[in-house]
């Protein structure tokens, strides 16, 4: 029979594997046979106290006590979305009222926020949970279980400013790990370093993909992302040999200049996704570390994590554009009118407690109208190249026309990306004045990055204003934070 409960695969490893680190940070570990005892505890306490298919708020720090807390929402048989003490409780508040949880499972500093966000939902202290199981409980609950039914709601930004909860189901999860797993080629055993906080959908491939491998997935401090040298050397005395990051995170480490083979002595595996990937990062890691598997996967929170994955097999100039290559097994990936639009078992049942703007992006496939087939509109544009391989363009809100020209925002990042002294950078337009600007940091000046930009984009192309920065805000994620310096543009204009 086929997997149907990703705790089938935390059972499996408390089985074959159970005295092995299955969770760990600087200064606690857990075995899985610890993580599984204690899931079912918290499991046992929330269904003898809310019903099945009940969301569950989770605020506590990442650790891998509030990885227990997710897996013990699962045995419960409900479904968990994960908060961050980062976030803005303003921001907590509006997603606990989409949300409405049943309960909140919080840590010990975050009593006072969670009574405050709680409503009518039952209060549960992570330390106060005893590890008391009932197993007739847990028994009934997986008997009622079937793989459509969640397993969680992740909140993204919406565009009206109100976030929306993408929906996940366990069906949806099994299907990308064992697509995972066998395509990335991962062993038994691996060793995950974590940097995607649990409330981005980029940790949904750690968390399981260690869990179904019996291998081991370590914390990352976030602090550690500051200082590239103290972080490689994390990764080193941990012994983590694959990472999955966002683009920035892995740009930062190029630039500091630390890269070396000594200094990352078990990392085989480099994984990015989540943000455009510039070849010259690229290139300075496959420099440092050539006999390291490099892959590239795109995919939005609405399509369980990934839906078109490349692994890099060839050499790219550093003002090349990389391929985000072709769909994942049992994935369906179509370009109408240039927008990349998805479907299969990957997809989201939709947009939680929010059904109108479900039904704007989930859409009935315009070429299969004999038969009910839904596929989410990306909203990104995309086109294959000459090998067959899909390329990502941008999104379609960034995609401008001026002076009679359509012009691809990022096209032009890419240009400046590989621009040599520029570190990071991004572009954005400003519609009101007609506009492109140009956000940078690094040694270079304005006319040494456009000389270096206008051998590669045509001079319609090149940005009119340039923004020179000593460092650029990142979102939790550790994405570009182009939202805050979009607006520190605009403060800044008479």
């Amino acid at each position: 029979m086929s997997t149907r409960n990703v705790l089938e695969w935390l059972e499996e490893a408390e089985r074959l594997s159970p005295e092995a680190v299955a969770f760990d940070a600087p200064g606690e570990s857990l075995t899985w046979r610890e993580v599984a005892c204690r899931a079912r505890a918290i499991g046992s306490c929330l269904a003898a106290r809310i019903p099945a298919q009940s969301p569950v708020l989770i605020l506590m720090d990442k650790s891998p006590a509030c990885l227990c807390a997710m897996l013990g929402t699962a045995y419960a048989g409900c479904f968990y979305t994960p908060l961050d003490a980062s976030m803005p409780e303003k921001r907590m508040a509006v997603i606990a009222e989409i949300l409405r949880p049943a309960a909140v499972i919080y840590g010990e500093k975050f009593g006072e926020i969670a009574k405050r966000i709680a409503n009518r939902a039952v209060l549960c202290g992570y330390s106060g949970i005893d590890n008391q199981t009932d197993e007739d409980l847990l028994r009934t609950r997986k008997s009622s279980h079937i793989d459509n039914d969640l397993l969680y709601v992740l909140f993204t930004s919406g565009s009206t400013g109100v976030p929306k909860g993408v929906s996940i189901t366990h069906r949806s999860v099994v299907d990308f790990v064992e697509w995972a797993c066998e395509a990335l080629k991962l062993p038994f055993g691996v060793r995950f370093g974590s940097q995607a906080p649990f409330y981005f959908d980029n940790s949904v491939l750690d968390i399981y993909c260690s869990m179904h491998m019996r291998g081991s997935l370590f914390l990352i401090p976030r602090g550690d992302f500051m200082f590239p040298k103290r972080l490689l050397g994390r990764l080193a005395d941990a012994k983590v040999d694959t990472i999955f990051w966002v683009p920035s995170a892995l740009t930062s480490v190029a630039n500091a200049g630390v890269l070396a083979p000594e200094n990352v002595p078990t990392l085989k595996r480099v994984f990015f996704c989540g943000e455009v990937m510039p070849c010259r990062t690229l290139n300075l890691w496959k420099s440092a570390l050539p006999e390291a598997d490099y892959v590239n996967m795109y995919g939005p929170t609405e399509i369980t994590d990934v839906c078109a994955w490349y692994r890099v097999d060839r050499e790219f100039a550093d003002t090349d554009s990389l391929p985000i290559g072709f769909p994942c097994a049992n994935t369906r990936i179509l370009l109408i009118d240039g927008e990349l639009c998805v479907g299969g078992t990957c997809l989201s049942p939709g947009y939680y407690n929010a059904p109108e703007k479900t039904a704007a992006a989930f859409v009935q496939n315009p070429q299969r109208p004999q038969i009910r087939e839904i596929i989410y509109k990306t909203g990104d544009l995309a086109e294959l190249n000459d090998r067959g391989e899909l390329m990502f363009l941008g999104r379609m809100d960034s995609q401008i026309k001026r002076s009679g020209y359509r012009i691809e925002l990022g096209e032009i990042e890419c240009a400046l990306q590989s621009a040599h002294g520029v570190d990071s950078g991004f572009c954005f337009y400003d519609a009101a004045r007609e506009k492109i600007v140009c956000v940078w940091t690094g040694e270079a000046n304005e006319k040494e990055i456009r000389d270096q930009m206008k051998v590669l984009v045509p001079k319609y192309m090149l940005p009119d204003v340039w923004m020179h920065q000593e460092s650029l805000p990142s979102t939790g994620s550790g994405k570009i934070d182009r939202v805050s310096v979009k607006n520190l543009y605009e403060h800044s204009q008479p």
